[in-house]
């Protein structure tokens, strides 16, 4: 029972390490006490999982060599912890499981090459013994040192759909260095290297596999600064689209007021002159003429008010036919903030569509509606896209606005009970939103709620 318990806990110090590494990179499937109650569940199913698929493997012909065998044992594992309890895609799930385990093997071996050195008797013994021995634990206590510090460095940040494309590069390093320490191990149990050549070439190993980490921390912060600059630019554009949009209504406004007092002048004459039936007509033609309104779209909310009437001025100015279905939005409580970043980008995305388009086929149908929930839906012409697993393909390298502006947009909607969908039929794109009316969810920052 003891021993059961014993290796229990070694294997739950093991995948302790790889959920911090893959914390790093990838949100959790599940929140709070449901991820770790999963978690130990796993740990409990792993440690009878050995004997099991070594069977499995000796069934399948499937690498005879220990050292192989034991690769692909931990690996799979590893890998099956990550798509249990991670959200990810397959070549992140793939990549980053390689590099956790390649760091994993070149730091037993460092180990062991430096405690030969000092003490080859004590290691002999120690290597024998494998998981009881204090060698173990101080393999497991660097492994965990290391996770933890890329963990801290390296808090999760939500990334476009080509982020993915950076561990590519990492993960050939690590399947090489993976090779050169199976190959060092078998020459350590065979003989034929020292513990001197074993540590100084697990060091080199080991400073590439950490050189993997600063690659893809490099290019996802290069990527970050590529996509904070086309989200300034953007907001320079938003803000010359703000200024013209209210020079035009202030515009349109002072007209008004100029074409109101003559009016009440004219009609101030036929009243005095008693010409009532001048007046009534007069009065008539007026309300033919008056067509057009400043405010385009009216839904009591000063936040969307001023959104969708700007939107509507560049669409307008783009030869865009735009249209609105709202209702009473004043009683909404999502956060102006957000607001803002889920219908401006929508509408910044379905003109950019639209543009792409000759003059007569530009369409822009928007519904904002309030009810016991919030429905947003956005429907526009579009030259044909391909929608993939939630991410617009794009062959711009790098993606362009459109795709961080989707990004920031879900980013938003994470604060709220909601659900999206997106599609494309018969030449128009479609994006439905429907939210809870609610403030958004405080922010946990404690590791073990996130």
């Amino acid at each position: 029972m003891i021993g059961h318990l014993v290796a229990m806990l070694v294997s739950a110090v093991a995948f302790f390490g790889a959920i911090l590494l893959y914390g790093a990179f990838s949100p959790r499937r599940l929140k709070g006490w449901k991820f770790w109650l999963c978690f130990a569940v796993y740990c409990a199913l792993m440690e009878g999982a050995g004997p099991l698929a070594n069977g499995l493997y000796s069934a399948c012909g499937i690498l005879g060599g220990g050292v192989g065998r034991q690769t692909l044992y931990n690996v799979t594992r590893y890998l099956l912890l990550y798509v249990l309890l991670f959200r990810e895609r397959s070549m992140v799930y793939l990549s980053t499981t390689v590099i956790f385990y390649s760091w994993i093997c070149c730091i037993e071996n460092l180990v062991v090459g430096a405690t030969l050195i000092l003490q080859a008797d004590a290691v002999r013994l120690a290597v024998q013994n494998s998981e009881k021995s204090w060698l173990f634990w101080i393999n497991q206590l660097l492994v965990l040192c290391g996770c933890a510090a890329i963990r801290k460095a390296h808090p999760y940040q939500p990334q476009t759909n080509g982020s993915q494309n950076r561990f590519a590069i990492s993960a050939i390093i690590s399947l090489v260095s993976m090779a050169m320490t199976a190959r060092l191990q078998n020459g350590y149990y065979q003989g034929e290297i020292d513990g001197a050549f074993l540590f100084y070439f697990a060091a080199v190993l080991l400073f590439s596999d950490v050189m993997t980490f600063v690659l893809i921390v490099w290019n996802e912060k290069d990527e970050r600064l590529k996509g904070e600059n086309l989200t300034l630019t953007a907001r320079a554009r938003t803000q010359a689209e703000s200024i013209e949009a209210l020079s035009a209504s202030y515009t349109a406004q002072r007209k008004l007021t100029h074409d109101f007092n003559a009016h009440l002048a004219t009609l101030s004459s036929y009243l005095d002159n008693g010409q009532i039936k001048d007046a009534q007509d007069y009065m008539a033609t007026l309300q033919e003429q008056q067509t057009d309104r400043i405010l385009i779209a009216n839904t009591r909310n000063s936040t969307i008010d001023a959104l969708l009437n700007q939107k509507a001025q560049v669409a307008k100015k783009n030869n865009i036919d735009i249209r609105f279905k709202v209702n009473d939005l004043s009683g909404i409580q999502v956060a102006p903030i957000d607001l803002v970043i889920i219908i401006g980008n929508l509408l910044d995305n379905a003109i950019e569509a639209c543009v792409k388009l000759p003059a007569g086929e530009r369409e822009i149908y928007a519904q904002l509606l309030l009810e016991d929930t919030l429905f947003l839906s956005f429907r526009n012409t579009s030259l044909p896209v391909e929608i993939i697993n939630g991410y617009i393909a794009t062959t711009k390298k790098p993606p362009d606005l459109h795709g961080f502006g989707l990004q920031n947009v879900k980013t938003a909607l994470k604060k709220y009970d909601s659900f999206y969908d997106m599609a494309y039929e018969d030449g128009y794109f479609a994006f439905t939103i429907e939210m809870e009316n609610d403030s958004p969810s405080a922010t946990k920052n404690s590791f073990f709620a996130t």
